[in-house]
């Protein structure tokens, strides 16, 4: 009888160290992973890092920008504006489509310029970047707080909005610097009044615009041939 028990556990150990030697991962998607048992040190469930919220990437002389995301799954917005090189610099006044300062070479088809042959963020910065569209702009109002600084205060000697994340994303902030406009090249209401192009058409003569000016902002719309700033926002 012993030898028999002493058997059944022999077959035992064997069988189970047969079954032992691969393991199988069951995945969400549906798939199935197999590894080797022998091959594996440890196994530990943790969670995935999270996604950063800043980062940079290259314009297309190789300079590198820094880009914001302010809240989940949201764009993530260049820190500063298309023609300048630093936060509170003004920038560039495009018209809308159009890739020259304060010159109107403005687009006059009617679909979303996002991406295409006409963004202004593309042509200047090259493909990590593109126009953020109307809904993203608006957006940007909807999931930020909201805070007008004046020359003094915004640490950029240039008056402006600061857009600051909420929640998870409150330490992110951009600052949009009050360009004005251009108009036969010449500016206007530069510290007065913000405007920056989406890449949103309303029609063949008008395109949507982030507005703004110390008391408030909307998404408003302005005729294509006026040159405004542009904020970039990360191609994805």
């Amino acid at each position: 009888m012993k030898k028999i028990l002493l058997f059944v556990a022999v077959l035992m150990t064997a069988m189970c160290a047969m079954a032992q030697e691969k393991f199988y991962v069951y995945m969400n998607d549906g798939t199935t992973k197999e590894y080797a048992v022998a091959e594996c040190d440890s196994l530990s469930f943790v969670a995935p890092p999270a996604p950063a919220t800043t980062g940079e990437a290259k314009t297309k002389d190789g300079t590198m920008v820094k880009w914001l995301q302010l809240w989940e799954n949201g764009p993530k917005f260049a820190e500063y504006n298309v023609g300048a090189t630093a936060v509170g610099e003004y920038g560039g006044y495009y018209a809308w489509g159009g890739s020259q300062d304060k010159v109107d070479d403005h687009y006059t088809g009617e679909e979303d310029i996002q991406g295409g042959d006409h963004d202004t963020a593309k042509n200047l910065w090259g493909s990590n970047w593109q126009m953020a569209t109307s809904e993203e702009l608006q957006a940007l109002i909807d999931n930020c707080d909201v805070v007008w600084k004046t020359a003094s205060e915004s640490g950029y000697n240039v008056a402006g909005v600061l857009y600051t994340g909420k929640g998870d994303y409150s330490g992110n902030s951009v600052f949009f610097p009050v360009a004005g406009y251009c108009l036969n090249g010449k500016v206007y209401t530069a510290g007065i009044l913000g405007y920056y192009w989406s890449s949103t058409p309303k029609d063949d003569i008008l395109a949507y615009n982030l507005l703004f000016y110390s008391s408030d902002q909307s998404v408003d719309y302005f005729g294509r041939t006026n040159g405004n700033s542009v904020r970039a926002i990360l191609a994805e």
